[in-house]
């Protein structure tokens, strides 16, 4: 499934440039670590898988999808070939379940959006499921806040942003009974809202253009230090 994810990505980036542009605050945050990872999303479109999987860097990203999506046998098994997990939300199978905890077990990573569907009314979050905070717990995960801006249109700029990485080291261990369930799910609720508030402000203040120039005053920075080395070990040479 890596080599096969690795060959659409590579072939599909430059088409995914053009059709669903964006441009993504902090990705930076967005790293790989020790053990798996949970990316938990708010929901607006169709389009916010694409940029997940364009958007941000790394390896796959396993996002789970209702049971309905799974559509004939061919498009289930290109789904399946992709690293999509289908689960029923009405009665989650455990199957469903253990794939999910062993993938993050494993160090790879999960894409939920636990709103559950798409918001069709406004960008307001609505509430949330306890099943990623389930699984982040099961999974002894780390939760990365991820949130798209407005609704994706095609060959339209869109902008992403990528939160702090959620704490719920004083929860893992504990029984996951409905208590645990909800403080993490709350906190997955804190998070999602502080990282769209804080996008809010990004975008209207154009807060990609500045990194991009802080971008090139460093670049420009680097290649003088590495011009003025240069030149000083030519010197050297010389008087030796």
């Amino acid at each position: 499934m890596r080599a096969w994810f690795r060959f659409l990505k590579i072939i599909l980036f430059p088409l995914s440039l053009l059709l669903c542009p964006c441009k993504v605050m902090d990705k930076h945050k967005y790293q790989k670590y020790a053990r798996g990872q949970i990316i938990i999303s708010n929901h607006l479109s169709w389009m916010d898988i694409l940029y997940i999987y364009f958007g941000l860097p790394g390896g796959i990203k396993r996002p789970l999808s209702k049971k309905e999506n799974s559509g004939n046998r061919l498009q289930r098994a290109f789904m399946h070939s992709i690293g999509v997990i289908f689960v029923d939300r009405d009665k989650p199978e455990l199957s469903a379940m253990r794939t999910c905890i062993n993938a993050l077990k494993n160090g790879e990573i999960l894409t939920i959006c636990p709103e559950g569907t798409r918001n069709r009314v406004n960008r307001e979050l609505q509430p949330l499921h306890s099943g990623a905070a389930l699984f982040a717990l099961k999974g002894d995960a780390q939760v990365v806040p991820y949130v798209v801006h407005h609704k994706g249109k095609m060959f339209r700029r869109n902008y992403l942003g990528v939160g702090d990485p959620v704490d719920l080291s004083d929860l893992y261990g504990k029984r996951t009974d409905e208590s645990v369930l909800k403080e993490a799910t709350e906190r997955f609720r804190i998070a999602l809202q502080n990282t769209l508030d804080k996008l809010d402000v990004w975008v209207e203040q154009k807060g990609y253009k500045r990194e991009r120039k802080k971008q090139k005053l460093e670049k420009r920075a680097l290649d003088r230090q590495y011009k003025a080395a240069k030149k000083e070990y030519a010197k050297n040479s010389r008087c030796k």
